[in-house]
């Protein structure tokens, strides 16, 4: 059964409950009980461009995980429903998997004529009964009655939907395909393209003249159509008459923020902005949106960047790999910014590792060594909290830098910080980053470009605050190894562990993330973690020695 079937089929509360991984007492508790005991809503205020404000009302936290569940759930039913009907041309492309801002522009390139229009108010303009009916009467659904009221009681607030729920967004989209069905079928009358991305609307054509029943210059400004208009509005939404406009050929033409006249790009002038905040940062360790105004956080730079990268990647990820990609100009900013953030700013020491499961090893035995470590790590308040960094790779500081896990891409990593650091002027560097490693044939290659010894335990790098640690001074010694050998027996469904093979080969063996995951991770406390301690006394003797 699919899970638009399961979803028909149920017919009230008790069944519905299931399908959300809920009991039915707390759903219940959730939608009748809680809006009388506690606040279910915070309602806030953001600033627009425009001068104006939007209101924001946030759901507590058990409303919103319901709200999410809900969400999944009616994400996989309008995926489940584009495939039944073989959808071809998408016409929305908001609050959609695989779909984005990039993929709405796409349709509009290259175009005469562009033409956007706003809906004013979209969420609030879906109200409970809109909702509560489309449930029932649509015919890709057609849920029992008391199930699509419930749906429409976890979905709505004071009769309409919230900006701020996770619900929102796939429930609008849902009922804004019969709107996009209706204006696909005017636009190919017309010789349009059309999409919508949530509340833009957007219609392109390479017509000589654009189509007067979509919108028209009165030699003053640009109205819309008189048909255009009576669909938008017999649909339940409203225009907003402040934000209709027409682009040339000739001019700038922008969808949804994008510049779309020769292919998707940012505004320029957006770029520039992102770029000179970097710099500033980079040199004076602070930056501003704008002149005389706040600071602003490294997060929030980093979320603009990421847009910026998000955007020119698309015509770059063939060569991810390739030297090429890293000397685009985004590449080298975005490049410079994850290494200020990941070896320039920070407040604790970190700690790089040769893969994932080895930061598992290190917490779980720091968790069971937390009395002999007290500097390393503190129980406060029924939690553990580390008082070092472990780095965490991303999808994007992989692709920057064309990262890979182990030592090579280790290596990689201390020839870039050789060579970047000194790009950096005036920052406190007495905070060290450590790279600790396996003691085995891995490791050969940092040996020699460091020239050391087995006899040292760490080695200072580039009399900087990276330091290179070894998990033994013993060769052929890798982190698998400190632990009890009855251990490394264990067995997990008749297969054994093997630390060089992988999780997913279908023989008798396991890889170290199942050995993590299933053997370490659940069982720590009851785990000798004592050849870890000379580890730990390392980054010790390493933290005080930069200090010092």
């Amino acid at each position: 059964m699919t899970i638009l079937e399961k979803l028909k089929d149920v017919k009230n509360i008790n069944e519905f409950a299931p399908l959300l991984g809920f009991q039915p007492k707390m759903l219940s508790y959730i939608l009748y009980i809680m809006p009388n005991v506690e606040k279910s809503y915070e309602t806030f205020t953001i600033p627009k461009k425009n001068g104006s404000s939007r209101i924001i009302n946030s759901p507590n936290e058990k409303l919103k995980l319901l709200q999410r569940r809900l969400a999944n759930l009616l994400y996989d039913c309008y995926e489940e429903i584009a495939k039944k009907r073989k959808e071809i041309t998408v016409l929305s492309h908001g609050f959609r998997r695989r779909y984005s801002i990039f993929t709405n522009s796409l349709n509009h390139c290259k175009k005469r004529y562009v033409f956007n229009i706003d809906l004013k108010d979209f969420f609030p303009s879906i109200n409970f009964g809109r909702v509560r009916g489309y449930f029932i009467n649509d015919k890709n659904f057609r849920l029992n009655e008391k199930v699509a009221t419930i749906i429409a009681q976890i979905a709505c607030f004071e009769n309409q939907l919230p900006q701020g729920s996770p619900v929102s967004p796939i429930i609008s989209n849902l009922i804004g395909n019969i709107l996009d069905v209706k204006l696909l079928k005017l636009s190919k009358e017309v010789k349009c393209y059309y999409s919508r991305y949530a509340d833009d609307l957007t219609f392109s054509t390479n017509s000589k003249q654009f189509p007067n029943s979509i919108a028209y210059d009165n030699k003053t400004h640009w109205i819309i159509g008189e048909k255009l208009k009576t669909l938008i509005e017999a649909s339940g939404f409203k225009i907003n008459d402040t934000k209709l406009s027409m682009q040339y050929r000739n001019s700038r033409q922008t969808c949804v923020g994008l510049v779309i006249n020769r292919k998707v790009n940012l505004k320029q002038e957006y770029y520039r902005k992102v770029r000179a905040m970097c710099n500033n940062l980079f040199k004076n360790n602070t930056f501003y949106i704008n002149e005389n105004d706040k600071k602003y956080s490294i997060v929030q730079l980093e979320g603009m960047l990421n847009f910026v990268y998000w955007i020119k990647q698309h015509y770059y990820k063939s060569k991810k790999r390739d030297e090429s990609y890293r000397q685009h100009a985004i590449i080298k900013l975005y490049g410079k910014f994850l290494f200020y953030k990941h070896f320039i700013k920070i407040d604790k020491p970190i700690i790089f590792t040769e893969g994932k499961s080895d930061v598992v090893y290190l917490k779980c035995a720091l968790k069971k060594l937390k009395d002999s470590y007290p500097s390393l790590i503190e129980f406060v308040d029924k939690k553990y909290h580390f008082k070092i960094n472990f780095f965490k790779s991303s999808n994007i500081f992989r692709d920057v830098f064309s990262f890979s896990e182990g030592t090579s891409g280790l290596e990689y990593m201390m020839h870039y910080y050789e060579r970047e650091i000194g790009t950096f002027y005036n920052f406190n560097h007495n905070i060290p980053i450590i790279i600790i490693i396996d003691n085995d044939d891995g490791a050969k290659k940092i040996k020699k470009l460091l020239k050391i010894s087995n006899e040292m335990p760490y080695y200072k790098l580039y009399h900087r605050q990276m330091y290179v640690l070894f998990v033994d001074k013993k060769d052929n010694t890798a982190i698998e190894n400190l632990f009890d050998e009855d251990l490394l027996n264990v067995e997990i469904e008749g297969k054994k562990f093997k630390v060089d093979k992988a999780d997913n080969e279908n023989n008798k063996y396991f890889g170290k993330h199942i050995f993590s995951q299933k053997v370490i991770l659940p069982n720590y406390d009851k785990i000798n973690f004592d050849r870890f301690k000379l580890i730990f006394d390392n980054i010790l003797k390493i933290i005080s020695e930069c200090h010092s």
